[in-house]
């Protein structure tokens, strides 16, 4: 509500200072006065750098407005503007900024040829309308005030007084404390001619480049390391083998306390190593002796045993995707029993009477948080 308040009553002052201002000026100023409220309105929701204060000085390229009659015409339009500046942001959207600007190297010639230079030059005072665009001050601005300008001319001084003042720009942090500005004000009826050039009038824009320092605030906050990567799943298979003869009695399918000690082992470990959504496969293998049906069936047998130990152990059931026999059908030993017989013949075809557990699953790695620097 003051900021509202200070801008009405700046524009009232205006139109007391501007009588005789024509039409277009005033909505050009109506206009700017709008879109600066229109900026307070949108950088209230967004987070400045509260709390700092800035001093700086700018230069640029300046340009009239100029209005003409029978007794004076335009002459130099062009000059240049320079000025330092010093703002405090009270809120995280707005603060205030207090200056002191010159414009310079205009001119008018009157009725007789002769050049008049003219220069305007004051203090300023203007509320700025930040959105941030970086948290270390970067920021789009508005700014919208008043100048207590003072005009003088070769052939006369036009009356001091207060006139409005509105402009944009972009800041830009080159560090927490070091930054530049780039903008353009624009300034109202900033002459307004005496003696000679009774009646003239101009406004002046002014493109400007600043440089400047910015001190106090709370200190930028490092930025937070960056999260762990999460642990990646891997693929693993593991084929336990465990031999009949560590499981069974000869001949038999019942597992032994042996061979369900040996089974448990593997469920065991499967569980240290966390294996997810394990999946089983369970195979029984015989040797050949014997004849080939009741070997298969034996197999099938002792895979069925295998199995039924998993599930008691825990193992879901439908972890089992696979309980089959083998019977003869894919010996380890290959040719190395050849020409053996009797014990020693069985004893060399220990390897194949066997049943294999094949477990597949992922596991989870950590990766390596990254080396400090």
């Amino acid at each position: 509500m003051l900021v509202i308040t200070t801008l009405f009553r700046l524009w009232t002052a205006y139109g007391h200072i501007s009588i005789g201002v024509n039409e277009m000026k005033k909505n050009l100023l109506a206009l700017s006065v709008a879109a600066a409220l229109a900026g307070l309105t949108a950088a209230s929701a967004y987070a400045a750098v509260p709390g700092t204060a800035t001093i700086g000085v700018r230069g640029g390229w300046a340009h009239a407005n100029m209005d003409g009659n029978a007794l004076y015409s335009e002459d130099d339009k062009s000059g240049f503007g320079y000025g330092i500046y010093a703002d405090y942001n009270f809120l995280s959207w707005l603060g205030v900024e207090l200056g002191y600007t010159g414009l310079s190297g205009f001119a008018y010639e009157d009725e007789d040829g002769a050049s008049n230079d003219i220069m305007v030059h004051g203090p300023e005072l203007a509320l700025r309308l930040a959105y941030p665009l970086t948290a270390d001050g970067s920021d789009l601005y508005l700014r919208a005030g008043a100048m207590y300008a003072f005009g003088d001319a070769d052939d006369g001084d036009n009356d001091d007084g207060l006139l409005p003042v509105v402009g944009a720009g972009l800041q830009w942090a080159f560090t927490r404390n070091f930054g530049m500005r780039v903008g353009y004000d624009y300034y109202f009826d900033a002459f307004d001619g005496d003696g000679v050039l009774s009646g003239a009038e101009s406004d002046f824009g002014l493109a400007y480049v600043g440089l400047q320092f910015t001190f106090g605030g709370e200190p930028v906050p490092a930025p937070a390391p960056a999260p762990a990567p999460a642990p990646e799943p891997q693929y693993v298979e593991q084929t336990f083998a465990l031999e009949a003869g560590a499981l069974f009695a000869f001949d038999g399918s019942d597992l032994t306390e042996q061979g369900k000690t040996a089974v448990d082992g593997v469920v065991s470990e499967v569980n240290a190593k966390n294996v997810q959504n394990a999946q089983y496969t369970v195979t029984g293998h015989t040797d050949r002796l014997g004849a080939e049906a009741y070997n298969q069936k034996l197999s099938e047998k002792r895979a069925q045993a295998v199995a039924d130990e998993l599930t008691a152990q825990g193992v879901p059931a439908a972890s089992l995707v696979s309980v089959q026999g083998m019977g003869e059908t894919s010996p380890v030993t290959g040719t190395e029993c050849d020409g053996l017989k009797g014990n020693e013949l069985v004893k060399c075809y220990a390897p194949d009477r066997r049943v294999e557990i094949t477990v597949s699953g992922e596991v989870t790695t950590e990766v390596p948080a990254p080396a400090a620097e």
